[in-house]
């Protein structure tokens, strides 16, 4: 029932648009840098433009209010996040790097409690000397010094952290499932901003009145777990193939013994899905991949090209294209186990892709000698 919906959703949208998901996939690292440059250039005209431009002469040395500690500055923060990024390199190139990866980022966490534990150790020492002044002493409690802003609970930094991991997880799965892990980290960074935009807002009040109102304890996210939690659940279900759909091809693949194309047609198929029919290539999806990456075609004359889907319950179709990325040829959809025969027009001499346009990590190269 769902894969009939599917396929007559599939059918319906390919009247309109007919969607290369391999090339929209790459350019989503470069809509991800252009909202980054955006933010940025946003933040630094803010900066530029907040406040008074001459405050005098020379600049004010900033005073730590009494019974506040400031730590004084680091590169942990930096080395930290560079240690995640080895991390997240590592994991999505896999091998040696993984490790590497995850030794960088042990190194620079210990270093970043290394450090905090010396600053507190100095903090302690001031503190039984008696010459502490502006240092350890603890804020009032309930309500923070006078001039100072502290940021209320927040949810906000869990959930960014979620949605990131289910960003990395959607890059490692691959297909339509890495536009839900951008979809992951777009709602949960926009909520994030919207609280700051809020708390920024509560600030200026605060100048103005005098008084600051924190929000007390946050309440649960609980539309924003559930958002989360349909976004993984369909994106597991996407990418696995449970809610996709097979076109004609399916139908041809499940025929009767002994079916075969019409003359001039785009598929035939075999009686038995089990067993690979006579054709002058063979493709083999197992696994949500190929078995086999790198094929070879007669140049100059039609052939045909049977595909053998091993994934039970999941479509798969293959789709060929130039050195250009102009599609030649896409056969249609079957879902496994079954063999379909695909009877490919002439293709000139050169190498070619053929990949899955359900599943665009599945891709190999076809030569024509």
């Amino acid at each position: 029932m769902i894969e009939e919906l599917w396929s007559g959703l599939i059918e319906f949208s390919e009247q309109f648009i007919v969607p290369d998901w391999e090339e929209l996939v790459a350019l989503i690292p470069i809509l991800l840098a252009g909202l980054v440059f955006v933010y940025l250039a946003w933040i630094t005209y803010r900066f530029a433009t907040a406040g008074p431009k001459r405050r005098g002469m020379r600049r004010m040395p900033p005073v730590t209010p009494p019974g506040i500690h400031m730590p004084g500055p680091s590169f942990a923060p930096l080395l930290a996040a560079i240690g995640g990024f080895f991390l997240v390199f590592g994991t999505v190139a896999g091998g040696i790097w993984l490790w590497v990866g995850l030794a960088i980022l042990v190194i620079t966490l210990l270093y970043w409690g290394r450090e905090e534990m010396r600053d507190y150790g100095r903090m302690r020492t001031a503190g039984a000397a008696g010459q502490l002044t502006t240092g350890a002493l603890p804020a009032p409690v309930g309500t923070p010094p006078k001039g100072v802003h502290i940021p209320p609970p927040s949810f906000r930094p869990l959930l960014v952290s979620i949605g990131f991991t289910v960003l990395v997880a959607s890059v490692i799965m691959g297909g339509l499932a890495l536009v839900f892990g951008f979809l992951a980290v777009v709602i949960t960074a926009i909520g994030w901003l919207w609280d700051s935009r809020r708390e920024y807002a509560a600030t200026e009040e605060a100048d103005r009145t005098g008084h600051l109102d924190l929000g007390g304890a946050p309440a649960w996210p609980k539309a924003t777990f559930a958002a989360l939690a349909i976004i993984v659940g369909l994106a597991i279900l996407l990418s696995s193939g449970i809610l996709g759909g097979s076109g004609d091809g399916t139908a041809t693949a499940s025929g009767a013994p002994g079916a075969s194309a019409a003359p001039g047609g785009g598929t035939s198929a075999s009686a038995a899905p089990s067993a690979v029919p006579d054709a002058d290539v063979v493709v083999v999806a197992e696994n949500v991949a190929w078995v086999e990456t790198t094929l070879t075609a007669p140049a100059g004359a039609p052939f045909t090209m049977a595909l053998d889907n091993r994934d039970s319950g999941v479509p798969h179709d293959v789709a060929i294209k130039d050195a250009g990325g102009a599609e030649v040829f896409r056969g249609e959809l079957v879902t496994g186990p079954a063999v379909v025969v695909y009877d490919v027009p002439a293709l000139p001499a050169g190498q070619y892709t053929f990949v899955c346009t359900v599943h665009p990590n599945m891709t190999g190269t076809l030569t024509a000698p």
